[in-house]
């Protein structure tokens, strides 16, 4: 029994112990700080508004197109043969070169038998010319002599008469005359020649294949008469004016070319909602420039008076921004000159109001705040 009873109040003193120990580590450890800044006043940095001339260029990408731009179709059908420029996308070409070649042999013959029937008709009517016509006979002589096979037809003798009108086209040599020039056009048009130094950018046919007449055969465009592109918002386009200088820029910002303003859209993309202008490249500096090339124009714009050029982000809600008033921000609109990539040119309100241009993070009016040293 004594010995329960010993165990019992061991239990005991050893509970009592353990809860004086924790009760002294307890007493022992510090309380946490509060949080002293959790009302911490945001820091706003802030220009004074001032008033000035600002240069507003204008600087956006577009892309490089060619001028003048030509599909070439077949006028007349027949198996296209080799010209001597390859008819192969990219293949550069200089003007006067042949392009394109249809097979002309059996044209040249058939020209050859017109003209040979002509010559015989001509020929069974000359006694007749000479002896109705005498005075216009040497004229009809020389031209029949003149008639080779192998070269165009010369001119046709002026008819000096009602009567040799009615003679000639009653013996159908009018209309032989312009059959065969009608021929000899046709023949011409089986040669294709460079109309300007280019370059292919689309073929649609190859040596050895059957030419429609109106069919497309390839596309060819100017290398060296070469357009940018520029697609601009509606509110910018008021600025530009024609003729103007534009600086052309590679993708580091450096003046690659120059230009000029030659065209502005007068209708706005349906796609973009964006009205485009064109840009006509002048001055190279030996660069290459490529048609589909992507690059950025500069253009000058106008100098606008009495503004300030301030960071976008500073402007909430189209047209408001902050003042700051003692130690407290106030909302206040402004007018909207223009609007940059990165930057919005404004005027309304007063010169010396303290602007915001950093705003804290929802910002709101009545915010007390304090001001970047």
């Amino acid at each position: 029994m004594n010995r329960k009873v010993i165990i019992v109040l061991s239990v005991i003193v050893t509970l009592v112990v353990a809860f004086f120990v924790m009760e002294i580590l307890a007493g022992l450890k510090k309380d946490p700080k509060k949080n002293l800044d959790r009302k911490k006043i945001p820091v706003v940095r802030v220009e004074p508004v001032a008033y000035h001339s600002i240069s507003a260029p204008i600087v956006e990408k577009g892309r490089l197109a060619s001028n003048l731009e030509v599909n070439l179709s077949s006028e007349v059908a027949g198996r296209i043969v080799e010209a001597g420029v390859p008819l192969k996308v990219g293949q550069k070409f200089k003007k006067g070169q042949l392009l394109i070649r249809i097979y002309e042999e059996d044209a040249k013959m058939d020209l050859r038998a017109q003209k040979s029937r002509f010559l015989n008709k001509l020929a069974e009517n000359l006694p007749d010319i000479k002896v109705d016509y005498a005075d216009n006979f040497d004229e009809w002589m020389s031209f029949f002599n003149s008639i080779n096979l192998d070269l165009p037809i010369s001119e046709l003798p002026t008819v000096k008469s009602d009567q040799e009108k009615v003679f000639m086209a009653s013996r159908n040599i009018l209309a032989d005359y312009y059959a065969i020039k009608s021929a000899e056009v046709k023949l011409e048009k089986r040669k294709i020649y460079a109309p300007f130094d280019g370059s292919y950018v689309a073929v649609n046919t190859q040596i050895g294949s059957v030419a429609g007449m109106g069919s497309k055969l390839a596309g060819i465009i100017q290398s060296n008469n070469l357009e940018l592109q520029v697609p601009l918002e509606s509110s910018d386009v008021r600025w530009l004016n024609l003729n103007e200088k534009v600086d052309i820029l590679n993708a580091n910002g450096d003046v690659l070319c120059t230009g000029k303003l030659v065209r502005k859209s007068d209708f706005v993309d349906q796609g973009t909602q964006s009205i485009s202008v064109f840009v006509k490249i002048e001055k190279t500096n030996n660069q290459e420039l490529y048609q589909g090339q992507f690059l950025t124009a500069r253009f000058n714009g106008k100098m606008i008076a009495n503004a300030m050029e301030i960071p976008r982000n500073a402007v909430f809600s189209s047209n408001k921004v902050f003042v700051v008033e003692g130690d407290v921000m106030k909302e206040k609109e402004i007018s909207v000159i223009k609007r940059n990539e990165n930057t919005l040119v404004f005027n309304g309100l007063k010169e010396g109001e303290i602007l915001v241009v950093e705003p804290p993070v929802k910002a709101t009016e009545n915010m007390k705040v304090k001001i970047q040293k």
